[in-house]
């Protein structure tokens, strides 16, 4: 059974250096960090922020027999229901201003439940959702906010892949993310610590909003790893086999 695992950015990731044995390789273009976990032979990615970077990234992996993608990392709460570390399972991902919207495999969507996530609807954004009024515009719509998600499920219903949306709020609803955010990222969605310097140097009344959602990201990114080592080694030493038939069964509409 071989799992690929996307992420956005590496602080999404950077827990999983600690929780395992990693060994990088190529797939393709891409670099890939590949690791065991029960049964299962799963391959990390780090996409980079935005739809584009994702799109790109999950397409060119999907040539590969992947038997599940998930598309995991950070999400920002619309509703105050999913406090920071809460872990989500989307039910379906909306493309924000579109009206076609993915589902992921129906039984990882369970069993991702089973395990302790919520189950709730997901909009994808193309910005980063920064204030508390923008959030309140949204919710309505969905549980909570993300950029790649739509595009990842998208590679998986293209390629046949059985695929899931598991996130960890990294954001509250009652939370704003500093303005100066976009400008510490380059055009491959990637943070980068120098522009982080130069942001804080220029906006040092932001500072403790920045370290805030710093704290809140890294315990949240613990969190989803922890969540997501357990759901995969239970999915791998399944004793019914893997994947089921219905897994093949992407919907989108």
């Amino acid at each position: 059974m071989r799992v690929l695992v996307t992420f956005a950015v590496d602080a999404e990731f950077a827990p999983w250096r600690k929780l395992r044995n990693l060994r990088e390789i190529r797939v393709g273009d891409f670099r890939v960090n590949q690791t065991q976990i029960g049964r299962a032979v799963v391959d990390f990615v780090v996409t980079g922020m935005g739809a584009e970077n994702a799109a790109r990234a999950a397409n060119g992996l999907m040539t590969q027999p992947y038997a599940i993608c998930i598309a995991a990392g950070f999400a920002g709460a619309l509703k105050p229901d999913y406090p920071v570390g809460t872990v989500i399972v989307a039910e379906t991902v909306q493309q924000l201003g579109e009206s076609k919207t993915f589902s992921g495999s129906r039984d990882l969507i369970y069993a991702a439940r089973d395990d302790g996530a919520a189950i709730t609807r997901l909009l994808s954004s193309d910005h980063v959702v920064r204030t508390i009024d923008e959030k309140v515009r949204l919710a309505p719509f969905a549980g909570a906010v993300d950029m790649e998600s739509f595009a990842v499920l998208a590679a998986a219903a293209t390629h046949s892949r059985p695929a899931v949306v598991i996130r960890v709020i990294s954001d509250a609803s009652d939370g704003e993310i500093p303005a100066f955010v976009d400008a510490m990222l380059d055009e491959k969605g990637r943070v980068h610590a120098r522009s982080v310097f130069r942001q804080m140097a220029r906006h040092p009344l932001q500072l403790p909003a920045l370290i805030r959602l710093g704290r809140d990201s890294k315990s949240a990114a613990e969190s989803l790893a922890h969540f997501l080592e357990a759901f995969v080694k239970k999915l791998s030493l399944s004793s019914r086999g893997w994947p089921p038939a219905e897994l093949h069964e992407v919907a989108s509409r």
